[in-house]
């Protein structure tokens, strides 16, 4: 009991954290929601199987509609996807599409739940993906989630059917509808707690299929100002790394439910919340002896609701408070554990409701958001007292890691009306701290699966904040509670007051560059490294710094030094390699000697305005690969797409790469390149390429190399965006990394010269073959190459080539913006031979 209410203390805790800055949950309007929740103790759990596939509307519908529990369990945290915000893919983008999840929670108010499963790619089938995962560990995964968020009602967003495409999807349907009786059966999967048995299973119904239920989620709330249908779409559009940007459509919209299983004895078609525990007083239905004191208790909250005031608030906090010692008396005479446990999903919403008829906010600041072992750093828990009532000076906290210490140093201020009490507690991190990273990432993957530390927040987006600040207020013979985690704010002069969370993190963070080397067995064996520190202490520090290579490897300088002076400085040291002949994979790594210690990890910030700033940390190492790899240019024009790496790879290569802008394709002499190469889905993030596509066909008419990597049909809207007509088919995938590939024409010079192509360099390749494949082409064109997954016609549009005039125009669905960067040499090769046509 006591693991499941720090659980639950958490899940509670980041929401805190996160609407804070949303409007809906402040002053009037929060107020309004909050006490549309107190009395209610239904909740619903949907599934799905990535970021995104959530029915937003319908969870803010439930959530704030219904002032219901509500939670989102995504199978996966979207990992393999590709991005349209920047370069971040695999585990970097988990962890993006993580923080978009909640800040989309953020916006309905559902609770949020994972899985250890790792977003492989694209899947055609369910028994792929069962695969990948293990179909009885995926069902331990949700059964786990059922237990802990224990739903009376479970809506699972797919019906597990070829219908639902996406072999992900499918699976999450089949194993939501499996966990809705395994998590009851006492004899499966002890270890991840008590039995529980939903009430009702119901499935997303398709639009304008058959539907038991039927919800109207454009309903207008007239204290929020507008339909859950518009709240949610705002939270949806936070899902920017899908480019998931929505319309706020005003009026109805129906979403179909459609009945699955049950285990009560009630029509399909009766209302959602029939049969299942709803409101307080069906808490009788466990606890017969507490049937008069829940009744009473409802007849309060009645009583709290009618007499709200939008313009007096305040005059419903005795009334609040006198709710709030009833529903803890209760919870203490009770003896039924899972009333117990509902009483205490109910604390922090009347908790809620009193601070805000209040008026009390509380901000926790810190002085630093970078945290070194051993460092001092304040933290000042603030309480304002906004409203009309006087309260005593409260007592302030902080809730630290083990080993973590602190202590008050000044009080000031007041909480008599209008009025503001600050403490400031000097905080000091131990001398060991585990830095602060998504719990996930601490351990390598185990295949396609996330190793989860003992320890660490199961199922949870992320660990608990570092650093909490509490307060707590007596009044009327209750202690309002406020809690909130510390955090730095900084103030731009742009966006304002940004606000950012407390890491832990090493004194100096070490990475090398570039992080995937190639070397060509041909040609100069040297290769430049760079290795790049960056130190987070506040007092000046020098070390010195080391790159290690293979034996036989020469490394010049042996040493450089490095010497900072402030908190946030970097510094750069360049190192020459030379290696011998031999083809293979081998590994460079960076050491920093400094304060008598050695750094060989180093942290990358993922940090985009949307979401919080998190640190994933890789040792300081660079993979080399060397092999037989030849290009006949040395320089390419380069229209960057989505989530590009390919200009980096290039370099490896001795390419020069020249990142062409709006102007550059406006108005450069474009014959200065003998190959352009647009970035994967280009169409659709750089709208000026609509504008200058003729211009870069002419280039290729004068003589020039135009390589086109993937885009989507529904992205390019349509246009001919070759010099003759071919069609996108936004369902042409070639999934499996290892499907075969044919060469059709083995004499055509793209796989001749200057790397001869053969069958193995379509080994080794990581994800997918490819995606976005031409269904149909013109004659004009040629196809090269042949893939397609299991059971399916191999595919042929994957890779064309059709001369115009004097140059050569390409388009090509395979996945080289994976390949590249993970230094697959046959997908250096063949990408070598793209630019290489004309020369």
């Amino acid at each position: 009991m006591k693991r499941r209410t720090i659980l639950f203390t958490l899940i509670l805790l980041l929401a805190l954290f996160a609407s804070a800055e949303i409007p809906e949950d402040r002053g009037a309007m929060g107020l309004s929601q909050a006490l549309k929740r107190l009395d209610v103790i239904a909740s619903v759990l949907h599934t799905g199987a990535h970021p995104d596939d959530e029915n937003s509307a319908l969870l803010a519908w439930l959530s704030r509609g219904r002032g219901v529990r509500t939670a989102y369990l995504s199978a996966t945290r979207g990992d393999g996807g590709q991005n349209l915000l920047g370069t971040e893919l695999f585990e970097a983008l988990g962890v993006i599409r993580t923080e978009e999840l909640l800040a989309a929670r953020r916006f309905d108010r559902a609770q949020q739940f994972f899985t250890p499963a790792y977003e492989f790619g694209f899947s055609k089938t369910a028994d792929e993906s069962f695969e990948k995962w293990g179909r009885e560990q995926m069902l331990a995964d949700f059964v786990r989630v059922i237990r802990q968020f224990r739903p009376e009602i479970i809506v699972s967003r797919f019906t597990g059917t070829t219908r639902d495409g996406h072999g992900h999807h499918q699976a999450a349907g089949i194993i939501t509808r499996e966990a809705f009786r395994a998590a009851a059966d006492p004899n499966r999967f002890a270890e991840y707690g008590k039995p529980w048995q939903a009430k009702k299973l119901y499935l997303n119904a398709a639009a304008g299929g058959p539907a038991s239920v039927t919800i109207n989620v454009g309903e207008f709330d007239a204290a929020l100002g507008r339909s859950y249908n518009e709240i949610a779409a705002e939270g949806r559009s936070l899902h920017r790394s899908q480019s998931q940007g929505a319309a706020q459509e005003r009026g109805p919209r129906m979403v179909g439910l459609q009945a699955a299983d049950k285990t009560i004895d009630i029509e399909e078609t009766a209302d959602l919340f029939a049969g299942v525990l709803h409101r307080l007083p069906d808490l009788a239905q466990l606890a017969p002896d507490l049937s008069n004191d829940l009744a009473q208790l409802e007849q309060r909250v009645t009583a709290i609701r009618q007499k709200a005031s939008l313009s007096r608030p305040a005059d419903l906090v005795p009334d609040l408070a006198a709710a709030l010692k009833q529903l803890q008396d209760i919870h203490r005479r009770s003896r039924d554990e899972h009333v117990r446990f509902l009483l205490e999903q109910k604390i922090p919403d009347f908790q809620e409701a009193l601070q805000l008829a209040a008026g009390l906010v509380v901000d926790v600041l810190a002085s630093d958001d970078t945290v070194l072992p051993g460092q001092e750093f304040n933290v000042t828990v603030s309480v304002v007292n906004g409203g009309p009532l006087e309260f005593q000076a409260p007592r302030a906290s902080m809730d630290l890691p083990s080993g973590w210490s602190a202590v008050p140093v000044e009080t000031t201020g007041s909480l008599s009306a209008g009025q503001r009490w600050d403490q400031r507690f000097r905080v000091t991190v131990s001398s060991n701290p585990d830095w602060t990273q998504p719990y996930w990432l601490r351990e390598p993957r185990r295949g396609d699966r996330f190793v989860w530390p003992t320890g660490s927040a199961t199922a949870m987006p992320f660990d608990p904040p570092l650093a909490v600040g509490r307060a707590s207020i007596d009044y009327g013979g209750v202690a309002i509670s406020l809690e909130k985690p510390a955090q730095l704010r900084r103030v731009d002069g742009m966006y304002g007051d940004l606000r950012s969370l407390v890491n832990a993190v090493p004194a100096l963070s070490v990475q090398v560059s570039p992080k995937a080397a190639v070397i060509p067995l041909s040609g100069d064996r040297r290769k430049e490294f760079t290795v790049t520190v960056e130190s987070q202490n506040a007092s000046p520090i020098e070390g010195d710094v080391r790159l290690v290579a293979p034996s036989g490897w020469t490394v010049t300088p042996a040493l450089q030094k490095v010497r900072f002076t402030r908190q946030g400085e970097k510094a750069s040291a360049q190192f020459t390699v030379t290696a011998p002949r031999g083809a293979g994979e081998y590994r460079v790594h960076a050491i920093v000697q400094a304060a008598g210690r050695e750094f060989r990890t180093g942290y990358t910030r993922i940090a985009y305005p949307h979401i919080e700033t998190r640190y994933i940390y890789a040792p300081a190492e660079s993979r080399v690969d060397v092999f037989d790899v030849r290009t006949r240019v040395t320089s390419v024009g380069y229209v960057e797409g989505a989530g590009d790496q390919i200009p980096e790879a290039l370099r490896e290569l001795g390419v020069r790469v020249t990142a062409l802008s709006a102007e550059d394709l406006a108005h450069a002499d474009l014959s200065q390149f003998p190959a352009i190469v647009l970035g994967v889905r280009a169409f659709a993030v750089r709208e000026d390429l609509r504008a200058y596509r003729s211009r870069l066909l002419d280039y290729v008419s004068n003589g020039g190399t135009l390589v086109v990597q993937y885009n989507r049909r529904s992205e390019t809207r349509d246009i001919q965006i070759g010099p003759y007509p071919f069609t996108i088919d936004d369902n042409g995938r070639v999934t499996k990394e290892e499907a075969p590939v044919r060469i059709l024409d083995a004499s055509h010079p793209v796989l001749n010269v200057p790397n001869k192509i053969t069958a193995a360099d379509f080994g080794g390749w990581v994800q997918e073959r490819g995606n976005y494949f031409l269904s149909a082409w013109d004659p004009q064109y040629t196809p090269l190459l042949e893939s397609g997954d299991p059971g399916e016609e191999p595919k042929k549009g994957g890779l064309v080539i059709a001369r115009y005039g004097k140059g050569s125009y390409v388009y090509t669905g395979y996945g080289f913006f994976r390949q590249l960067p993970e230094g697959v040499p046959g997908a250096y090769r063949l990408f070598a031979n793209l630019i290489s046509i004309q020369n």
